[in-house]
């Protein structure tokens, strides 16, 4: 191996699988360096899932210097699990996976996406990733404890999905008015967030938001965002009289309103027909007539998709 140039070792390390890599790396400073410079900086070691089958067969010590000589390289990490991988929850003994903390530690200075499933992520993490992830450009979270303290830090960031959150107002408005937003996922949200999300000048960039409990089916917020391609609402234990209520009083919004709105609608989907028919009738989109005998559910998913800003207005009159 060693009267060989660096591409012809290159093009034989990468037929090995992760565990013989590692061990060559261990063997010798040379195979380190063509790995780390070369063979680890292809898509499949930039884009990492703790449960990617690669790193299945690695022993805690190799995953561990694996990491840490390839974190700095990373461009997307799914991190969830991590307890489960970690302990045994019943006895509490450290199996074969190291716990958050560990990943939190990494360099990332080149990590475009970061996705961590853990109901244990609190703010201080969130304060972690800031300083470590510069780049970063997508970020989805999810847990009680995140209240959006230091997720400003993260200024490149244009997609933050942080359902079953506790981001507060004063937080959430701070992330409209200084980030970059485009995609915001709220969905069961600790505090009510749309009257943030109307008033905030950062939301008019929004392309895809998805939130819970919204104002009259989400009518309102479907035309206010100029910006908005997807809008996707939630509802949770909602009666079907409150929902019959809130169809009366956006059908009375829109009655009330010149011209079409939402003016850009396009299309809508619902998990529940008759909920999707009414909305269309009301919307002026659908020429379906509802049941006699409607059915609800109290669970609602509510997708709404709008045309292009630039479109709809060169198709108005």
């Amino acid at each position: 191996m060693e009267a060989l140039n660096d591409d012809c070792v290159c093009y034989i390390l990468e037929f090995l699988p992760l565990v013989e890599q590692i061990k060559m790396a261990r063997l010798a400073p040379r195979f380190q360096e063509l790995l780390c410079l070369i063979v680890w900086r292809k898509p499949r070691y930039r884009k990492v899932s703790v449960s990617d089958s690669m790193l299945e067969p690695l022993s805690k010590e190799d995953y561990v210097f694996f990491f840490e000589l390839t974190s700095a390289a990373m461009e997307e990490l799914y991190i969830w699990n991590v307890h489960k991988k970690a302990f045994d929850t019943y006895l509490g003994r450290h199996l074969m996976r190291p716990e958050l903390a560990f990943y939190l530690r990494r360099d990332y200075s080149n990590l475009r996406e970061l996705c961590i499933a853990d109901e244990s992520m609190n703010n201080s993490m969130i304060n972690t990733i800031a300083k470590s992830c510069s780049q970063l450009r997508s970020l989805s979270v999810s847990s009680a404890y995140i209240t959006g303290k230091y997720i400003v830090g993260l200024t490149k960031l244009e997609s933050l999905v942080a359902p079953e959150c506790s981001v507060e107002l004063s937080y959430l408005a701070e992330l409209l008015e200084h980030l970059p937003l485009k995609h915001l996922d709220l969905t069961c949200n600790r505090h009510p967030v749309e009257a943030t999300i109307l008033q905030a000048e950062g939301s008019k960039r929004l392309e895809r938001l998805g939130l819970s409990d919204a104002l009259d089916y989400g009518f309102p917020l479907a035309d206010s965002l100029p910006q908005l391609m997807t809008l996707v609402v939630s509802y949770h234990k909602v009666s079907p009289q409150d929902q019959l209520d809130m169809l009366e009083t956006t059908r009375k919004r829109v009655e009330g309103y010149v011209g079409k709105f939402p003016k850009r609608l396009q299309s809508i989907l619902c998990n529940v027909v008759d909920v999707e028919v009414a909305l269309e009738q009301i919307a002026g989109l659908e020429k379906r007539q509802p049941r006699e005998s409607p059915k609800f559910s109290e669970l609602l998913k509510i997708m709404y998709f709008l045309s292009n800003a630039q479109s709809a207005d060169k198709s108005s009159p």
